[in-house]
């Protein structure tokens, strides 16, 4: 089971055909959150030696925007899907779950 990795889902009848119904929006979350992985992966190469990020660089404020912007995108596209969840730190831990 440990082999076949993420294709046990695929597995369950449920999972597989919300899958094979709308790939589109899974699709879309998935790219969101490497993107929100990679910013994050980032932000810890460039912090110093004490985990602290000096703010006055460029990049980093570039990045702290594109982030801000991700995390306004999946809310907006989460209330569109009907959720009721508009806490954005809840949904930024939940996507990086």
């Amino acid at each position: 089971m440990l082999e076949d990795g993420s294709r046990v889902i695929l597995r369950l009848k449920r999972i597989r055909k919300a899958i094979v119904a709308s790939p589109e929006p899974m699709m879309w979350f998935s790219k969101r959150r490497i993107e929100l992985e990679m910013l994050l992966m980032e932000c810890v190469n460039i912090s110093d030696e004490n985990g602290e990020v000096d703010y006055s660089f460029i990049i980093v404020n570039a990045m702290k925007s594109r982030l801000k912007d991700i995390l306004r995108e999946l809310e907006q596209r989460i209330l569109l899907e009907g959720s009721s969840v508009n806490d954005i730190p809840d949904i930024f831990e939940r996507l990086l779950m």
